[in-house]
């Protein structure tokens, strides 16, 4: 089932007080394979979608910021989040889709799998 981006801030919301499993896939060129993968966790204290007005296209006009302490996981290591957030550029066409245990958001860019974590 398909979102919009209203429904995918509407969801972060609820989420707040949760942490959350991200795992972003940077798109290659052919947009059609992933080339690099992350995991973020993070604990989300707040959502807003910030909108910018810059002039060049490779910026996204808006981007979809989670705020609230969390680490990077890449293949060099781990990183605290800078400035306890993460951002999600939406930009050009984007899907957004309900799975099992959270959404999947598609952008020309990357693929974003946005679930809660479930505490052991």
């Amino acid at each position: 089932m398909a979102l919009t981006n209203t429904e995918l801030s509407e969801w972060l919301q609820k989420q707040i007080g949760q942490t959350l499993d991200i795992r972003k896939g940077e798109l290659t060129d052919s947009r059609n394979e992933i080339s690099d993968m992350d995991q973020i966790m993070l604990h989300l204290d707040d959502v807003l979608v910030r909108r910018t007005n810059h002039p060049d296209d490779y910026v996204a006009d808006e981007e979809l910021v989670l705020k609230g302490h969390g680490t990077t996981y890449t293949e060099e290591g781990n990183v605290p989040l800078p400035q306890d957030a993460y951002e999600i550029p939406l930009l050009g066409e984007i899907t957004i889709q309900k799975e099992q245990d959270g959404l999947k958001v598609h952008t020309d860019r990357a693929v974003y799998t946005i679930g809660t974590r479930k505490e052991q």
